[in-house]
């Protein structure tokens, strides 16, 4: 349900929304709290008129692997692929706030497909600092092009006329199975670059079978001297080199963190959900050894309200991060190396803070949670899988504090 309530100093055309994803098993309170946000309500729609197909399709994602195919269809065609990509491109140059809404609104339905966000719209937030000719040879006449990405494992490249030969297997290549190319850093010549390797002439291993988070299908991925053109081939610049002349908007003075809006609201919505399924148990489930029901017990009590706190706190946190970094953008204002750090704190925190409310739910639900029909158990596990996510895992909370206390930095992703 799309709401207006409250107003912020800098926003743009859209419509705002309470800080909080409608859900009816959440008490009232949770939707009325903190300021507004405001979204881009046809671009948010489009994506919750998916509901019922992604539903439809979540076992057969989950079962094989990987998410179907009139599933992703169906999110090209809502703009999936477009939602960070220049408008100049075809793109709808989404704010950060709007595509949070996005992936808020697709994990309700399935969090493979929400994860799918991501998939499509980290190489359009890194492409900026490419070469124009390349972005427009990508995404010029096909502006739904899927580039998978994987930092996992570096391949090595080979020198050779008009290119270079790439050998290696990466990892956790979400998307894989529908991605046209990959986007991966290679070793070259003594120095890192990235290559963007043929999806044809590689090999998808059969080996994505995980805890959680089935259906992202993030294969390894094995390439054997596969030819990647010179001009495919992107040095890594540190500092990165200007952006080019598609990315001049106020959006691509965002962090590149603005890309934790594909995917760390997945990790709320699953809190969210988590809190909602033990509201229901508590109003049937009697304990063993107890005839009193589970909503009498304080156990139940203590973890809930614990849940509802952080939930809520954590989620107001990170959408209020989200807010600011669009709002400098707005004007004209680019982020300073602790303004980065802050964003990064926001999304693990999210995350973490998301991981820990369904370990209480899990642990007030007793039982409940180990069946299979029962969707908290979904719930645990790809949230046990999501927390450890080398972007948002427990030692991001370090990499911040290098960045506050000027220490060494183990993570310079973090500062672009």
């Amino acid at each position: 349900m799309l709401v207006s309530q409250g107003s912020r100093k800098c926003e743009p055309g859209g419509i705002k929304i309470p800080v909080m994803q409608t859900c009816d098993k959440i008490p009232q309170g949770a939707h009325c709290f903190g300021e507004a946000f405001t979204v881009n309500p046809e671009i948010v729609q489009r994506f919750a008129d998916l509901a019922g197909l992604i539903k439809a399709h979540s076992a057969e994602a989950e079962s094989a692997g990987k998410l179907s195919r009139p599933v992703v269809q169906a999110l090209l065609e809502a703009g999936i692929a477009r939602l960070y990509l220049p408008a100049s491109l075809g793109g709808l140059e989404a704010d950060p706030l709007t595509v949070a809404a996005v992936t808020s609104s697709l994990a309700h339905s399935d969090t493979a497909a929400a994860w799918f966000v991501m998939v499509a719209n980290a190489s359009r937030l890194m492409a900026q600092y490419w070469s124009a000719d390349l972005v427009e040879e990508l995404w010029k006449d096909d502006p739904d092009l899927i580039i998978a990405a994987s930092g996992n494992k570096p391949f090595t490249a080979t020198p050779v006329a008009g290119g270079v030969l790439v050998d290696g297997v990466n990892s956790f290549v979400s998307g894989c199975h529908h991605a046209s190319l990959l986007l991966s850093p290679v070793h070259l010549d003594g120095a890192m670059a990235m290559a963007l390797v043929p999806m044809a002439e590689c090999g998808i291993e059969d080996n994505w079978r995980s805890l959680g988070m089935r259906g992202t299908g993030s294969n390894d991925v094995a390439a054997e001297k596969v030819f990647v053109p010179d001009t495919h081939v992107i040095p890594m610049q540190d500092p990165p080199s200007e952006r080019n002349h598609h990315y001049q908007s106020a959006l691509y003075l965002c962090p590149s963190r603005i890309l934790f809006a594909t995917y760390v609201p997945v990790t709320l919505v699953l809190a969210e959900r988590a809190l909602a399924e033990l509201s229901d148990l508590a109003e049937g489930k009697t304990a063993y050894a107890d005839d009193r029901k589970l909503k009498h017990r304080s156990i139940a009590q203590i973890k809930y309200g614990k849940g509802l706190a952080t939930y809520r706190a954590s989620r107001e946190y990170f959408h209020s991060a989200l807010d600011d970094a669009w709002c400098r953008a707005q004007q004209g204002i680019s982020a300073n190396a602790q303004q980065k750090a802050d964003l990064y704190l926001a999304g693990t925190h999210a995350a973490q803070s998301s991981a820990q409310v369904v370990r209480w739910v899990a642990d007030a639900a007793g039982t409940s949670v180990i069946y299979s029909d029962n969707p908290l158990e979904r719930i645990f596990r790809d949230m046990e899988t999501l927390r450890h996510h080398g972007f948002v895992s427990e030692s991001r909370y370090g990499s911040v504090t290098q960045v506050l206390w000027d220490a060494t930095l183990d993570y310079q992703l973090l500062l672009r």
